[in-house]
C-alpha cells in the first residue's frame, strides 16, 4: 500500500511538472519568440555583424600604416672581394638591418567611395534583416491562425459527432420500436461513422500545424505548447476596410532593398570612375644597419694588414616624401565596366517598376479578400443562427411525428457546414490582413 501511494504521488508530481513545462502562447508571444529564437533572424544578425567588421576594416585604410622590418644574415662561407687586382676573402662576418616605414593616403577618391560602399552594404544588411523579420512575422501569424482554424474545426466536428450520436440514439429507439424505416436508421449510422475519419484527420492536422509553428518559432519539436486563443478572440478584428486612397508602399521591404541596390550600383559607378583620378600619399622611412667583421690579415702584396673584429651600427637616415600615382591606361580600360554598371542600374529600375506594380496588385487583392471575408463572416454567422433554429424545429417535428429523420440529419449537417464556413471565413480575413501588412511593411 505504501508503494502504491508513493507511485501515485510521483505520478501527480510528474503530471504537475509536465503541465508547468507546457508553453502557453498568444499570437504576440509567438511572434516575439520567433524574432528572438528563429535561426533565420540569427543568421540575419550575423550578417549585420559581419558587415560591421567590413565597414571598420574599410575605415582602417585611412589610419597611417606603420611597418617595421628587420634582417640578420651570417656568412656560412666567406664572400670574396677584389682589391687592387687581388681576390681575397671579405672580413664581413654578418650583416643586419632594422627599418621603420609609414604611409598615409592624402588624396584617394577610390578609398572614400569604398567606405561609402560599406555604409550602403550595412544598410542593405539591415534592410535584409528587417525583411526577414517581416516575412517571419507573416509566416508565424498565418501558421498561428492555421492552428486556430484547425482546432476550432476539430471542436465543430466533435460537436457534430455528439449531435449525430444523439440522432443515432433517437433513430435506434424508433427503429427498435418499429416506427422508423431501416433505410433511415442505416443512413443515420452511416452519417455517424463518416464523421470519425474527419475527426482523426483533424487531429493529425492539429499535430502537423503545431509542429510547423514550433519550427518557425525555433523551438524543439518535442516542446509541448498550448495555443490559448481561439478564432472568436480575433472576430472583433474582422471589419471592413475602405479602399486605400493612397496605397503607400514606401515601407515594403522588397522595394526598399531594390532602392538600396540601386544606390549601391551608383556608388560602384562612382568608384569605377574614381579609378581614373590620381592618388597622393605621404610616406616616411627610417633605417638602421649593422655589420660585424672577423679578425683576419689582409695580404695586399705588401706587409700584411691586420683587421680587427668589430661590430658597427649606423643610421641610414630619415626619409620623408610624397608619392603620386597617375593612372594612364586605366582611363581607357575602365570605360566598359562603367557601361556595364549603367546597364545594371537601368535593368534594376525596370525590375523595381515591375515589382511595384505587382506588389500594388497584391495589396489590392488582399484588401478585396478582406472585405469579401467580412461579408462571408456575416453571412455564415446568420447561417449558424438559422441552421440551429432549423434543427430545433426539425427535432420538435420529429418528436411530434410530423418530421422525418432525413430532415433531422440535414439540419444537423447544415449546422456543421455553417460553423466550418464561419471559421474558414475568419481565417481567410486574418490571413489576407497579415499578407497586406507584410506588403505595406506595417500594421493596419
Amino acid at each position: 500500500m505504501k508503494k502504491i501511494i508513493l507511485l501515485f504521488v510521483c505520478a501527480l508530481a510528474y503530471s504537475g511538472l509536465s503541465a508547468q513545462d507546457t508553453l502557453k502562447l498568444t499570437l504576440s508571444e509567438a511572434v516575439e519568440i520567433a524574432l528572438s529564437e528563429s535561426p533565420t533572424i540569427k543568421l540575419a544578425d550575423k550578417e549585420i555583424e559581419r558587415v560591421d567588421y567590413s565597414k571598420k576594416s574599410a575605415w582602417y585604410a585611412l589610419i597611417p600604416n606603420l611597418e617595421g622590418n628587420g634582417q640578420y644574415a651570417k656568412y656560412v662561407a666567406p664572400a670574396k672581394m677584389s682589391m687592387f687586382g687581388q681576390l681575397m676573402d671579405s672580413p664581413t662576418k654578418a650583416t643586419g638591418s632594422l627599418g621603420l616605414s609609414a604611409s598615409i593616403p592624402l588624396f584617394a577618391p577610390a578609398l572614400w567611395h569604398s567606405i561609402n560602399m560599406t555604409t550602403l552594404e550595412m544598410q542593405a544588411a539591415v534592410e535584409k534583416a528587417n525583411a526577414s523579420k517581416i516575412n517571419l512575422k507573416n509566416d508565424v501569424t498565418k501558421a498561428y491562425y492555421n492552428v486556430l482554424v484547425i482546432q476550432d474545426s476539430y471542436k465543430v466536428l466533435l460537436e457534430s459527432y455528439e449531435l449525430a450520436k444523439k440522432n443515432f440514439d433517437v433513430a435506434k429507439k424508433g427503429y427498435d420500436a418499429g416506427v422508423l424505416a431501416a433505410y433511415d436508421y442505416i443512413s443515420v449510422e452511416v452519417q455517424l461513422n463518416n464523421l470519425q475519419p474527419n475527426i482523426m484527420q483533424a487531429e493529425n492536422g492539429i499535430n502537423q500545424a503545431v509542429t510547423y509553428l514550433k519550427i518557425l518559432l525555433g523551438l524543439d519539436v518535442n516542446q509541448p505548447i498550448r495555443i490559448v486563443n481561439t478564432l472568436a478572440d480575433f472576430e472583433k478584428n474582422v471589419v471592413a476596410v475602405d479602399r486605400l486612397q493612397d496605397l503607400n508602399l514606401e515601407n515594403n521591404p522588397d522595394l526598399r532593398q531594390l532602392d538600396i541596390g540601386r544606390l549601391q550600383l551608383q556608388k560602384s559607378l562612382q568608384l569605377q570612375r574614381s579609378q581614373r583620378l590620381p592618388t597622393l600619399a605621404g610616406f616616411g622611412q627610417y633605417g638602421y644597419q649593422g655589420m660585424s667583421t672577423k679578425e683576419m690579415m689582409l695580404n695586399l702584396g705588401m706587409a700584411p694588414i691586420p683587421v680587427e673584429a668589430r661590430r658597427d651600427w649606423y643610421s641610414q637616415g630619415l626619409l620623408l616624401g610624397l608619392q603620386l600615382r597617375v593612372p594612364i591606361t586605366g582611363i581607357f580600360t575602365g570605360s566598359p565596366k562603367e557601361k556595364q554598371l549603367k546597364i545594371q542600374e537601368e535593368s534594376l529600375m525596370l525590375q523595381r517598376y515591375q515589382a511595384e506594380n505587382a506588389i500594388h496588385l497584391q495589396a489590392l487583392t488582399a484588401l478585396d479578400q478582406m472585405n469579401k471575408a467580412v461579408k462571408q463572416v456575416e453571412a455564415t454567422r446568420k447561417s449558424i443562427e438559422l441552421s440551429e433554429k432549423a434543427y430545433s424545429i426539425s427535432s420538435k417535428r420529429y418528436e411530434n411525428g410530423a418530421g422525418t429523420m432525413v430532415e433531422l440529419q440535414n439540419a444537423s449537417l447544415a449546422i456543421t457546414q455553417a460553423k466550418l464556413s464561419y471559421h474558414q471565413a475568419i481565417s481567410e480575413y486574418l490571413s489576407a490582413k497579415a499578407d497586406l501588412e507584410k506588403l505595406l511593411g506595417r500594421e493596419i
